[in-house]
């Protein structure tokens, strides 16, 4: 029996992860077993944690038939190969055992820890990579090249896509990009900036809801998932300020808004929470901001990612039952901006019977929205 291993952070697994044991198999590998490490040797910690990159490449492998998922590297202290190869040869007595690397890594095999030891036990692939040199000579080492495009794909790049709230879909498998969204991967911890806010546990309860419900319906209807997880986490950041310190907020970043507005701090929270998400947070992009601003009264003009947002928050699964939630959470499975146009009426209906007076910002993303359903039936 013929295994291929393929070790490192996986921190996230990516699609060069994926061709390289893919290209391991058609080599002639029976199995491959991807190994992501607790701490590898002579490198920083990874940023996800180990459970969390585990599942990432639990997802990618789940169709897989011949590439497995091994926690054998998951133990604490550097993980040098050598180590982990004795372990499998345990485990695996009559296998003959292959690491997969990629060819920058070649040269630096005569340096590698108990290179005796690891030379007679196990064998290496090179997946080629661009400008790396294939062709180095190791003395003593059984050396396969793969058969198999430059692998360009890196960690780096994909961290650096996700830090841009791009869901990397050249790069991660599907399923590994939906996972990083809903859990808040390889973006900044905002809990402690929540807390800082003093949102009260509920409402950090309906803002992860927001954000699962966010991210799923940006799944389904095409939008970014990292974007939308972001947005949906900070949605409600300003929701605990007393109405004085939104109005305060509003007045030092000079936010242009109605009276009605500005009066009112279930209204107030969406535009104060994006001013302090981007002057005070660092989020730059527009739509996450523009997201968060309008998630409670609409706008007209609203993009895929703003009414995301803005139905994720009426429809998120901690939210306490009122009448016609059901019926937003199964139209929204299909139909998303006929989903926004009934939220809106739902909450016209309730103002008006409380004697209230109603956003004419939200009347005219209604009208608008009416319009659009009228000219496509």
């Amino acid at each position: 029996m013929h295994i291929g291993i393929l070790g490192g952070m996986m921190d996230p697994v990516h699609i060069g992860h994926m061709n390289a044991a893919r290209a391991a198999l058609r080599a002639g590998m029976d199995t491959v077993l991807i190994a992501p490490c607790q701490s590898p040797a002579h490198r920083a910690a990874p940023a996800a944690t180990a459970e969390d990159r585990v599942a990432m490449c639990r997802l990618a492998t789940a169709e897989e038939k011949q590439i497995e998922v091994s926690t054998v590297d998951l133990r604490e202290g550097p993980c040098y190969t050598a180590d982990t190869i004795r372990i499998l040869q345990a485990q695996y007595p009559a296998a003959d055992l292959w690491w997969i690397i990629g060819a920058d890594k070649l040269s630096t095999l005569p340096r590698w820890r108990d290179k005796e030891y690891l030379f007679t036990h196990c064998g290496f692939l090179v997946c080629p990579r661009t400008f790396s040199d294939t062709s180095v000579k190791v003395p003593g080492a059984r050396i396969r090249v793969l058969d198999a495009e430059a692998m360009t794909a890196s960690s780096g790049q994909v961290v650096a896509a996700l830090h841009a709230y791009d869901d990397a879909a050249d790069l991660l498998p599907h399923d590994v990009s939906r996972y990083i969204a809903l859990h808040g991967l390889y973006q900044p911890d905002y809990m402690p900036d929540l807390i800082r806010f003093k949102l009260s546990e509920s409402r950090i309860r309906h803002t992860l809801g927001v954000r699962e419900t966010a991210v799923e319906l940006a799944d389904r209807f095409g939008a970014r998932m990292q974007a939308a997880a972001v947005a949906a986490i900070l949605h409600d950041i300003a929701k605990a300020l007393p109405l004085s310190e939104m109005q305060d907020v509003a007045k030092r970043w000079d936010l242009a808004l109605p009276e009605d507005i500005l009066e009112s701090g279930d209204l107030l929270h969406g535009p104060a929470g994006a001013a302090i998400a981007g002057h005070e947070l660092g989020i730059r992009d527009p739509e996450i901001l523009s997201a968060i601003a309008c998630h409670t009264v609409g706008k007209p003009g609203m993009s895929k990612l703003e009414k995301i947002l803005f139905i994720a928050d009426a429809i998120e699964p901690n939210r306490r039952p009122y009448p016609g939630l059901e019926d937003l959470r199964r139209l929204v499975q299909t139909d998303l901006d006929a989903a926004v146009l009934a939220s809106m009426r739902r909450t016209r209906e309730y103002v008006l019977s409380k004697g209230g007076s109603f956003c004419t910002i939200t009347e005219a993303a209604m009208r608008e929205l009416a319009a659009q359903k009228e000219e496509n039936a």
